[in-house]
């Protein structure tokens, strides 16, 4: 049950790009019949992806959750519009996030509505396992428990969350 128009994210298990248009209420992947209509590049999708995630991202919610030390463990970002797994691919979140997480780093987008930002050099992501699936199960819109690593703008799969 995959999306008819998709491109591979780099070392990805499950998790690909689906080409889509936003109609208002709801993030929709074109159909092949669409897609051919509109004779599109996929280098023409990823262009204008890259601007849309800009916009997106800005109208993400952005809260950054603290251990008992007060130190920054990672940022939780959300979306009431399910704008969420546009907006991780914003160029911009690596600046957003380089003075509270790192320059380097990495993120599970588990719903359309929240995603989840770790430092790259940070504590083992993997006691955040329970908090990943917990999204990715309460959701309408399943996205990925697959762990990606953003760096300068790239994104790469690098790991999967364990239940």
């Amino acid at each position: 049950m995959g999306a008819p128009i998709s491109s591979s994210v780099e070392n990805a298990q499950k998790t690909v790009k689906v080409a889509g248009v936003w109609d208002g209420n709801l993030l929709a992947a074109l159909t092949k019949k669409e897609w051919s209509k509109l004779g599109l590049k996929w280098t023409e999708v990823e262009n204008k992806a890259r601007k849309t995630a800009s916009n997106d991202f800005q109208k993400l919610t952005i809260s950054l959750k603290r251990d008992r030390r007060m130190v920054v463990e990672y940022a939780e970002l959300s979306s009431s519009d399910g704008l969420v797994s546009s907006g991780v691919l914003a160029a911009e979140m690596g600046e957003r996030f380089a003075d509270t997480l790192g320059d380097d780093l990495l993120f599970v987008v588990p719903s359309r509505y929240r995603a989840f930002v770790f430092p790259k050099l940070g504590p083992d992501v993997s006691k955040f396992s329970g908090l990943v699936w917990s999204a990715y199960r309460e959701s309408s819109y399943p996205v990925s428990v697959e762990l990606f690593e953003w760096r300068k703008g790239t994104i790469r799969a690098v790991g999967v969350f364990e239940p």
